[in-house]
């Protein structure tokens, strides 16, 4: 142990980033002799733990700690397919895996991104196992932003956080995340040209990878969870407008010959009342959603469209009978809540309606058009005062000669800010944009360097070469179908 904690100790020593193929070698080495040792081997090292900061031996921490975890599990005093106590909060190991998903050093956990992953896995899999949400929740949180404090790499880890997130109903703590805009997705394949994992020069996204196992890889299945539950997420918080752009991230999401996932068609049945509860009337289809696909998803979510047909009318009897006859429906899709609250809205944007037709209207006739209960007058009044107050409605209400109450419909203008409000609001969207292009950038890269576009260069050579010999079937749109079809069968 204490060699291990010497070899461990001389990679403080060896500044970065001068040194980097030295850091590297070493940091290799250590690495595989830890490796050759059994956790029957590693365990016992468990109580030099306490001497040891796991941010200058992230590497050698990591590695004792998984071999505790291990050993314990095969103990047999663990029940089948579940952590050990010992792994669980207030067990013995819990106060070692906190510290060290606190303080880990990043650059070390590229050489040990397994055993690492392992650890944070435990964490996800004992919040579940306990039903114990807030302790994971935060230390995943923070290990997403200290691998990469941008959060613009989709890992697996993001996805088990946002499930915590939903179980727990913790959705402001899933937002700091969802919040940050993703830009890179995990390569299988390396494509750093600079081969130590320890270079400053590369970019934090190709560590956060399979290759140094700092990450699953993310499947299709994996990427669609992850915008599904983002926008169930916002649409906890009543954010429907994030919502409705992560929903119609899965929806647009490419599909193996054009047909929809379970998981598509989950988020398009939200997606259609999300568009209610935010516009007031159906959204409409984008553009790059198949045709086959939409066709196969409509054709499941016949109860919701209904109820979207229904919200177009003036009729809230209708409405009511629709959202009724398919309780049980949204209830077996865990929609029952965003059903009520679409109901709820039809009348708020009813209102609104009648603004575009009447300068002013009487309370009476309010409640006529749009209440539940027109002959509650009093309780239309108090709804209406909400809408106002809520900025939902530019109207006020007067009394008149009579004693009736009249709604009167005010002029929208629009609302004017300051010059200082105004110019941190360009600069920060100026800034938003160089992020943008500058993350394109690093993707167009990506793109030139993977094995498919090389593949399409050398068609297109070909291509190009056969209509200077004035080949047959050298008909560009011919070459550009074939590779069309390659790409496809890829996918």
């Amino acid at each position: 142990m204490d060699r291990l904690l010497a070899e461990s100790a001389a990679l403080v020593s060896i500044p970065l980033p001068q040194e980097e193929d030295r850091y590297d070698k070493a940091a290799k080495a250590l690495v595989a002799k830890l490796s050759k040792l059994s956790p029957l081997e590693l365990a016992p090292a468990k109580d030099d733990l306490d001497a040891t900061p796991p941010f200058s031996h992230t590497i050698l921490y990591t590695y004792i700690l998984v071999a505790g975890i291990e050993a314990s599990a095969a103990s047999g005093k663990a029940p089948p397919r579940q952590l050990p106590s010992t792994a669980l909060p207030e067990g013995a190991l819990w106060p070692y895996i906190t510290q060290l998903l606190f303080e880990f050093d990043p650059i070390q956990t590229r050489y040990c991104g397994i055993q690492f992953m392992r650890i944070v896995d435990c964490v996800a899999l004992g919040a579940e196992q306990t039903a114990n949400y807030v302790p994971a929740i935060q230390l995943l949180h923070h290990v997403i932003l200290r691998l990469d404090n941008t959060s613009s790499t989709l890992t697996s880890t993001h996805r088990a956080f946002l499930r915590l997130c939903l179980l727990s109903q913790a959705y402001a703590e899933a937002v700091h995340i969802l919040d940050q805009p993703i830009y890179h997705i995990p390569s299988r394949h390396d494509t750093r040209t600079n081969r130590c994992l320890c270079s400053d020069s590369d970019q934090t996204w190709i560590f956060l990878s399979p290759g140094t196992g700092l990450s699953q890889p993310i499947t299709s299945r994996t990427y669609l969870e992850y915008y599904l539950m983002g926008g169930m997420c916002y649409m906890a918080l009543r954010r429907y407008k994030d919502a409705l752009f992560f929903l119609e991230v899965v929806l647009t999401a490419p599909t193996l010959q054009n047909i929809a996932s379970a998981i598509m068609v989950e988020a398009y049945k939200k997606w259609l009342f999300v568009g209610l509860l935010l516009t007031g009337t159906t959204p409409p289809i984008p553009k790059s959603v198949g045709s086959n696909a939409i066709r196969h998803i409509r054709a499941l979510a016949k109860p919701y469209e209904s109820v979207a047909e229904a919200f177009k009318g003036s009729n809230i009897g209708q409405l009511r009978a629709e959202i009724e006859a398919g309780n049980h429906i949204w209830q077996d899709d865990g929609n029952y809540g965003l059903a009520i609250e679409v109901y709820q809205a039809f009348r708020k944007f009813a209102v609104q309606k009648l603004s575009r037709t009447f300068a002013a209207l009487s309370i009476a006739e309010v409640a006529k058009r749009t209440s539940p209960d027109p002959s509650d007058i009093a309780e239309t009044k108090a709804y209406v005062e909400t809408l106002i107050v809520g900025g939902d409605l530019s109207a006020v209400i007067t009394d008149g000669e009579s004693g009736a109450q009249t709604l009167r419909f005010l002029p929208t203008s629009a609302s004017t800010r300051p010059e200082a409000q105004v110019g941190a609001a360009l600069a920060s969207q100026t800034q938003e944009l160089q992020t943008l292009l500058k993350h394109v950038q690093d993707t167009e890269h990506r793109m030139e360097v993977t094995k498919e576009y090389i593949d399409y260069l050398k068609k297109l050579k070909k291509a190009r070469d056969e209509k200077k010999s004035g080949g047959k079937g050298s008909s560009k749109a011919a070459v550009d179908e074939d590779i069309d079809e390659d790409m496809m069968e890829e996918i």
